[in-house]
C-alpha cells in the first residue's frame, strides 16, 4: 500500500483527540498507538491503515511523519503542543482544538485503533508499553533502520533468562487468562 499522508494526518489527529483527557499520554504512547494499530490491521486485513512507515529508535518503533504531521496541524490550527510533568519527566503532549473526523477509516479500523487507545492510555504507562514494542523484530533492526510491519511477528524460542523474566511472564498469562 502507498503511503497515504492524509489518512495519516487524520489518525494522528484523531488519536490525540481521543486521548486529550488522559493525563500521562504523550508523544511515547502516541507513536506506540500508531504503531500497534498499523502493525494489527496489517496481521488482521493483510494491509495497513495508512502506510505509514517506522523506524527502529530507541523508545520502540517510532513513526517517521508523525512530528511533520504534528507540526503542521499545529500550524493549522488545529492542535496544541503543550508539555506535562510525569514523574521525572517532561512530557510533550498535545489537545485538539476542533473534533477529528474519521470519515477517511472504515468501522474495522476505528475499532482497532480504539483498542489500542483505550489498552495503552488505561493499562500501561510509557515505559510499559515499550517494553512490547522492544520485541524480537525491534532487536533485528539498526537503531535508525526502517522497520517492515511484520516485524512484530517475529519471534525466538528459547528458555527465560532469569527469575525476574519467568516472573513477568507468569504473570502476563495470567492477566491474559491463560492461566
Amino acid at each position: 500500500m502507498q503511503f497515504d499522508y492524509e489518512k495519516f494526518k487524520a489518525l494522528v489527529l484523531y488519536v490525540i483527540w481521543r486521548t486529550g483527557h488522559f493525563n500521562d499520554f504523550g508523544s511515547t504512547k502516541l507513536n506506540k498507538v500508531l504503531w500497534f494499530a498499523e502493525a494489527r490491521h496489517f496481521e488482521a486485513y493483510g494491509k495497513p491503515i495508512t502506510g505509514e512507515s517506522f523506524i527502529r529508535d530507541k523508545h520502540g518503533p517510532r513513526s517517521k511523519h508523525l512530528l511533520e504531521v504534528c507540526d503542521e496541524l499545529e500550524v493549522a490550527g488545529r492542535v496544541e503542543p503543550f508539555t506535562e510533568r510525569v514523574y521525572d519527566y517532561e512530557v510533550k503532549r498535545y489537545r485538539t482544538l476542533q473534533p477529528a473526523d474519521t470519515a477517511a477509516f472504515s468501522s474495522e479500523e476505528l475499532s482497532l485503533i480504539d483498542w489500542w487507545i483505550t489498552n495503552i492510555a488505561e493499562r500501561h504507562t510509557a515505559a510499559s508499553i515499550s517494553r512490547f514494542s522492544h520485541d524480537y523484530g525491534w532487536e533485528l533492526a539498526k537503531m535508525g533502520e526502517e522497520l517492515p510491519l511484520h516485524a512484530f511477528l517475529a519471534s525466538r524460542i528459547r528458555e527465560p533468562r532469569s527469575k525476574e523474566e519467568l516472573e513477568w511472564a507468569d504473570e502476563e498469562a495470567k492477566r491474559l487468562g491463560l492461566k
